[in-house]
Protein backbone atom coordinates (compact mmCIF):
# COMPACT_ATOMS: atom_id res chain seq x y z
CA UNK A 1 0.00 0.00 0.00
CA UNK A 2 1.29 3.43 -0.91
CA UNK A 3 0.60 6.20 1.57
CA UNK A 4 1.69 9.71 2.42
CA UNK A 5 2.51 11.15 5.79
CA UNK A 6 3.49 14.66 6.80
CA UNK A 7 2.40 17.04 9.55
CA UNK A 8 0.34 19.93 8.22
CA UNK A 9 -0.51 18.31 4.90
CA UNK A 10 -3.51 16.20 3.92
CA UNK A 11 -3.04 12.47 3.74
CA UNK A 12 -3.72 10.55 0.57
CA UNK A 13 -3.68 6.81 0.02
CA UNK A 14 -3.28 5.26 -3.45
CA UNK A 15 -3.91 8.64 -5.04
CA UNK A 16 -7.24 9.19 -3.29
CA UNK A 17 -8.16 12.38 -1.41
CA UNK A 18 -7.24 12.94 2.18
CA UNK A 19 -9.00 11.37 5.10
CA UNK A 20 -7.22 8.07 5.73
CA UNK A 21 -4.59 7.22 8.35
CA UNK A 22 -1.15 8.75 7.84
CA UNK A 23 0.37 5.43 6.82
CA UNK A 24 -0.07 1.70 7.38
CA UNK A 25 1.63 0.32 10.49
CA UNK A 26 5.33 -0.12 9.84
CA UNK A 27 6.86 -3.54 10.46
CA UNK A 28 8.43 -3.76 13.91
CA UNK A 29 11.18 -6.17 12.90
CA UNK A 30 14.41 -4.95 11.24
CA UNK A 31 13.61 -3.53 7.80
CA UNK A 32 15.29 -2.62 4.54
CA UNK A 33 14.57 1.05 3.90
CA UNK A 34 15.35 2.44 0.45
CA UNK A 35 15.26 6.02 -0.78
CA UNK A 36 13.27 6.42 -4.02
CA UNK A 37 13.37 9.47 -6.28
CA UNK A 38 12.25 8.03 -9.63
CA UNK A 39 15.55 8.79 -11.41
CA UNK A 40 17.35 6.37 -13.69
CA UNK A 41 20.38 6.34 -11.39
CA UNK A 42 18.13 5.34 -8.47
CA UNK A 43 17.13 2.06 -10.10
CA UNK A 44 20.30 0.33 -8.87
CA UNK A 45 19.55 1.22 -5.24
CA UNK A 46 16.01 -0.13 -5.57
CA UNK A 47 17.30 -3.34 -7.19
CA UNK A 48 19.84 -3.75 -4.38
CA UNK A 49 17.14 -3.29 -1.73
CA UNK A 50 14.88 -5.85 -3.39
CA UNK A 51 17.76 -8.34 -3.52
CA UNK A 52 18.39 -7.71 0.18
CA UNK A 53 14.81 -8.43 1.24
CA UNK A 54 14.83 -11.56 -0.90
CA UNK A 55 18.00 -12.80 0.81
CA UNK A 56 17.21 -11.68 4.35
CA UNK A 57 13.42 -12.00 4.54
CA UNK A 58 13.15 -8.50 5.96
CA UNK A 59 10.20 -6.27 5.02
CA UNK A 60 10.83 -3.50 2.48
CA UNK A 61 10.06 0.18 3.10
CA UNK A 62 10.53 2.34 -0.02
CA UNK A 63 10.39 6.05 0.82
CA UNK A 64 9.89 8.92 -1.60
CA UNK A 65 10.56 12.50 -0.46
CA UNK A 66 8.76 15.48 -1.96
CA UNK A 67 10.30 18.77 -0.86
CA UNK A 68 7.65 21.10 -2.33
CA UNK A 69 4.24 19.38 -2.30
CA UNK A 70 1.45 20.81 -4.44
CA UNK A 71 -2.08 20.80 -3.03
CA UNK A 72 -4.86 20.30 -5.56
CA UNK A 73 -8.50 21.38 -5.40
CA UNK A 74 -9.70 17.89 -4.56
CA UNK A 75 -7.48 17.82 -1.45
CA UNK A 76 -4.89 15.45 -2.94
CA UNK A 77 -1.22 16.38 -2.93
CA UNK A 78 1.65 16.01 -5.37
CA UNK A 79 1.71 12.32 -6.24
CA UNK A 80 4.41 12.17 -8.90
CA UNK A 81 6.23 9.42 -6.95
CA UNK A 82 3.17 7.25 -6.39
CA UNK A 83 3.44 5.38 -9.73
CA UNK A 84 7.13 4.69 -9.01
CA UNK A 85 6.36 3.28 -5.57
CA UNK A 86 3.47 1.30 -6.98
CA UNK A 87 5.75 -0.30 -9.56
CA UNK A 88 8.22 -1.27 -6.83
CA UNK A 89 5.44 -2.89 -4.81
CA UNK A 90 4.23 -4.88 -7.81
CA UNK A 91 7.77 -5.92 -8.69
CA UNK A 92 8.39 -7.23 -5.18
CA UNK A 93 5.00 -8.96 -4.98
CA UNK A 94 5.58 -10.73 -8.30
CA UNK A 95 9.05 -12.00 -7.44
CA UNK A 96 8.80 -12.42 -3.65
CA UNK A 97 5.20 -12.91 -2.60
CA UNK A 98 6.12 -13.52 1.04
CA UNK A 99 7.88 -10.14 1.45
CA UNK A 100 5.85 -7.36 3.03
CA UNK A 101 6.20 -3.91 1.44
CA UNK A 102 5.06 -0.61 2.98
CA UNK A 103 5.69 2.44 0.78
CA UNK A 104 5.71 5.98 2.13
CA UNK A 105 5.87 9.51 0.76
CA UNK A 106 7.29 12.18 3.04
CA UNK A 107 6.98 15.90 2.38
CA UNK A 108 10.45 16.78 3.54
CA UNK A 109 14.09 16.94 2.48
CA UNK A 110 15.33 13.41 1.61
CA UNK A 111 17.90 13.32 4.43
CA UNK A 112 15.55 13.77 7.43
CA UNK A 113 12.84 11.81 5.61
CA UNK A 114 15.09 8.75 5.32
CA UNK A 115 16.78 9.09 8.69
CA UNK A 116 13.40 9.38 10.39
CA UNK A 117 12.40 5.87 9.34
CA UNK A 118 15.74 4.05 9.66
CA UNK A 119 16.42 2.66 13.13
CA UNK A 120 19.57 1.08 14.57
CA UNK A 121 18.84 -2.42 13.26
CA UNK A 122 17.48 -1.33 9.88
CA UNK A 123 19.44 -1.41 6.64
CA UNK A 124 19.15 1.88 4.75
CA UNK A 125 19.89 1.80 1.01
CA UNK A 126 20.56 4.94 -1.04
CA UNK A 127 21.76 5.62 -4.55
CA UNK A 128 25.19 7.07 -5.08
CA UNK A 129 23.67 9.86 -7.14
CA UNK A 130 20.09 11.01 -7.12
CA UNK A 131 17.71 13.07 -9.20
CA UNK A 132 19.25 16.36 -8.15
CA UNK A 133 22.91 15.28 -8.21
CA UNK A 134 25.24 17.71 -9.94
CA UNK A 135 27.12 16.31 -12.90
CA UNK A 136 30.31 17.66 -11.34
CA UNK A 137 30.08 15.22 -8.45
CA UNK A 138 30.09 11.43 -8.54
CA UNK A 139 28.31 11.17 -5.19
CA UNK A 140 25.15 13.04 -4.21
CA UNK A 141 24.99 15.02 -0.99
CA UNK A 142 22.02 12.96 0.22
CA UNK A 143 24.05 9.73 0.09
CA UNK A 144 26.96 11.25 2.02
CA UNK A 145 24.80 12.89 4.66
CA UNK A 146 22.66 9.82 5.25
CA UNK A 147 25.72 7.54 5.44
CA UNK A 148 27.30 9.85 8.00
CA UNK A 149 24.29 10.33 10.26
CA UNK A 150 22.18 7.16 10.24
CA UNK A 151 21.76 5.13 13.40
CA UNK A 152 22.24 1.87 11.50
CA UNK A 153 24.10 0.55 8.49
CA UNK A 154 23.80 2.45 5.21
CA UNK A 155 24.63 0.97 1.80
CA UNK A 156 25.53 3.43 -0.97
CA UNK A 157 24.87 1.81 -4.36
CA UNK A 158 26.57 3.06 -7.54
CA UNK A 159 24.56 3.76 -10.67
CA UNK A 160 24.16 0.74 -12.92
CA UNK A 161 24.91 -1.86 -10.24
CA UNK A 162 23.08 -5.13 -10.79
CA UNK A 163 23.14 -7.55 -7.82
CA UNK A 164 22.50 -10.64 -9.93
CA UNK A 165 25.70 -9.97 -11.90
CA UNK A 166 27.83 -10.25 -8.76
CA UNK A 167 26.50 -13.35 -7.02
CA UNK A 168 29.33 -15.35 -5.46
CA UNK A 169 31.80 -12.47 -5.37
CA UNK A 170 33.73 -11.65 -2.21
CA UNK A 171 33.03 -9.17 0.58
CA UNK A 172 35.86 -6.73 1.34
CA UNK A 173 36.13 -5.11 4.76
CA UNK A 174 38.53 -2.34 5.69
CA UNK A 175 39.69 -2.52 9.30
CA UNK A 176 41.60 -0.22 11.60
CA UNK A 177 42.75 -2.40 14.53
CA UNK A 178 43.34 0.74 16.58
CA UNK A 179 39.71 1.76 16.15
CA UNK A 180 36.28 0.38 16.99
CA UNK A 181 36.35 -2.64 14.70
CA UNK A 182 33.99 -5.29 16.13
CA UNK A 183 30.73 -3.99 14.58
CA UNK A 184 32.42 -3.62 11.19
CA UNK A 185 33.93 -7.10 11.24
CA UNK A 186 30.69 -8.63 12.50
CA UNK A 187 28.69 -7.04 9.69
CA UNK A 188 31.20 -8.31 7.15
CA UNK A 189 31.25 -11.84 8.61
CA UNK A 190 27.45 -11.99 8.68
CA UNK A 191 27.20 -10.94 5.05
CA UNK A 192 29.91 -13.36 3.89
CA UNK A 193 28.29 -16.19 5.86
CA UNK A 194 24.82 -15.45 4.48
CA UNK A 195 26.02 -15.31 0.87
CA UNK A 196 28.61 -18.11 1.30
CA UNK A 197 31.42 -16.04 -0.15
CA UNK A 198 35.02 -15.24 0.73
CA UNK A 199 35.72 -12.45 3.21
CA UNK A 200 38.76 -10.31 2.44
CA UNK A 201 40.01 -8.33 5.43
CA UNK A 202 42.04 -5.32 4.30
CA UNK A 203 44.45 -3.63 6.66
CA UNK A 204 46.60 -0.72 5.54
CA UNK A 205 49.43 0.42 7.79
CA UNK A 206 50.06 4.14 7.39
CA UNK A 207 53.40 4.54 9.13
CA UNK A 208 54.51 7.91 10.42
CA UNK A 209 56.97 9.59 7.99
CA UNK A 210 59.60 9.83 10.76
CA UNK A 211 59.70 6.03 11.01
CA UNK A 212 60.32 5.44 7.31
CA UNK A 213 62.58 8.43 6.64
CA UNK A 214 65.69 6.38 7.40
CA UNK A 215 64.88 2.64 6.97
CA UNK A 216 68.22 1.61 8.42
CA UNK A 217 67.85 3.52 11.67
CA UNK A 218 64.12 2.99 12.11
CA UNK A 219 63.72 -0.55 10.75
CA UNK A 220 63.20 -2.10 14.23
CA UNK A 221 60.48 0.45 15.05
CA UNK A 222 58.76 -0.10 11.71
CA UNK A 223 58.89 -3.88 12.10
CA UNK A 224 57.62 -3.70 15.68
CA UNK A 225 54.71 -1.48 14.65
CA UNK A 226 53.73 -3.83 11.83
CA UNK A 227 53.93 -6.91 14.05
CA UNK A 228 51.82 -5.36 16.80
CA UNK A 229 49.26 -4.22 14.25
CA UNK A 230 49.05 -7.71 12.76
CA UNK A 231 48.62 -9.29 16.18
CA UNK A 232 45.84 -6.84 17.03
CA UNK A 233 44.05 -7.59 13.77
CA UNK A 234 44.26 -11.36 14.21
CA UNK A 235 43.02 -11.03 17.79
CA UNK A 236 40.03 -9.04 16.56
CA UNK A 237 39.18 -11.58 13.85
CA UNK A 238 39.64 -14.75 15.93
CA UNK A 239 36.39 -14.74 17.97
CA UNK A 240 34.28 -13.95 14.91
CA UNK A 241 35.99 -16.62 12.83
CA UNK A 242 35.22 -19.10 15.61
CA UNK A 243 31.59 -17.96 15.52
CA UNK A 244 31.46 -18.24 11.71
CA UNK A 245 33.88 -21.11 10.94
CA UNK A 246 32.33 -21.66 7.51
CA UNK A 247 33.55 -18.28 6.25
CA UNK A 248 36.78 -18.36 4.25
CA UNK A 249 38.88 -15.43 5.47
CA UNK A 250 41.79 -13.86 3.64
CA UNK A 251 43.83 -11.19 5.42
CA UNK A 252 45.67 -8.75 3.20
CA UNK A 253 48.06 -6.15 4.58
CA UNK A 254 49.65 -3.29 2.73
CA UNK A 255 51.41 -0.05 3.41
CA UNK A 256 50.03 3.04 1.82
CA UNK A 257 46.88 5.08 1.44
CA UNK A 258 44.04 3.00 2.88
CA UNK A 259 41.25 4.36 0.66
CA UNK A 260 43.18 3.68 -2.53
CA UNK A 261 44.14 0.17 -1.44
CA UNK A 262 40.57 -0.74 -0.46
CA UNK A 263 39.08 0.66 -3.66
CA UNK A 264 41.60 -1.18 -5.83
CA UNK A 265 41.03 -4.49 -4.01
CA UNK A 266 37.25 -4.17 -4.37
CA UNK A 267 37.39 -4.91 -8.10
CA UNK A 268 35.55 -8.22 -8.43
CA UNK A 269 33.84 -7.86 -5.04
CA UNK A 270 30.13 -7.53 -4.31
CA UNK A 271 30.43 -5.22 -1.29
CA UNK A 272 32.85 -3.04 0.67
CA UNK A 273 32.24 -2.76 4.41
CA UNK A 274 33.64 0.23 6.31
CA UNK A 275 33.08 1.71 9.75
CA UNK A 276 32.50 5.18 11.09
CA UNK A 277 32.28 6.52 14.58
CA UNK A 278 28.68 6.94 15.65
CA UNK A 279 29.53 10.23 17.35
CA UNK A 280 31.54 11.56 14.39
CA UNK A 281 31.35 15.30 13.90
CA UNK A 282 31.88 17.23 10.69
CA UNK A 283 30.18 18.26 7.50
CA UNK A 284 29.31 14.72 6.47
CA UNK A 285 29.83 12.74 9.68
CA UNK A 286 32.25 10.50 7.77
CA UNK A 287 36.01 10.17 8.00
CA UNK A 288 38.23 10.92 5.01
CA UNK A 289 38.79 7.26 4.14
CA UNK A 290 35.08 6.43 4.03
CA UNK A 291 34.34 9.54 1.96
CA UNK A 292 37.04 8.71 -0.56
CA UNK A 293 36.06 5.05 -0.87
CA UNK A 294 32.38 5.95 -1.40
CA UNK A 295 33.42 8.52 -3.99
CA UNK A 296 35.71 6.21 -6.00
CA UNK A 297 34.35 2.68 -5.53
CA UNK A 298 32.39 1.05 -8.34
CA UNK A 299 30.73 -1.41 -5.95
CA UNK A 300 28.23 -0.85 -3.12
CA UNK A 301 29.75 0.46 0.11
CA UNK A 302 28.21 -0.42 3.49
CA UNK A 303 28.96 2.12 6.24
CA UNK A 304 28.56 0.65 9.72
CA UNK A 305 28.31 2.98 12.74
CA UNK A 306 30.59 1.96 15.60
CA UNK A 307 29.16 2.95 18.96
CA UNK A 308 31.92 3.93 21.36
CA UNK A 309 29.52 3.57 24.25
CA UNK A 310 26.17 1.75 24.63
CA UNK A 311 24.54 5.10 25.43
CA UNK A 312 25.41 6.24 21.88
CA UNK A 313 22.83 3.88 20.51
CA UNK A 314 20.18 6.23 21.79
CA UNK A 315 21.34 9.01 19.58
Amino acid sequence: MTATSSPGWPTAVDGEPAGRPAHPPLPLEPRVVVGVDGSESNRAAVAYAIAEVAASGRPLVPIGAVRHPVRHQDGAVDGRLWPVLGRIERQVAAAHADVRTVSLIEFDHPVPALLGYADVEDLLVVGKRGLGGSRRFRVGSTAMRVAGRALGTVVVVPTGWSPEDHVGESVVVGVDPDGLHEPVLRAAFERACRDRVELVVMHSVNLHPVLVWDPTVNAPLVRDGQERSSMDLEAAIKPLHEEYPQVQVTIERDRGHAAGIISARSVGAQLIVLGRRHDARGTWGLGPIAREVIHNAEVPVAVVPCHSDPADRDG
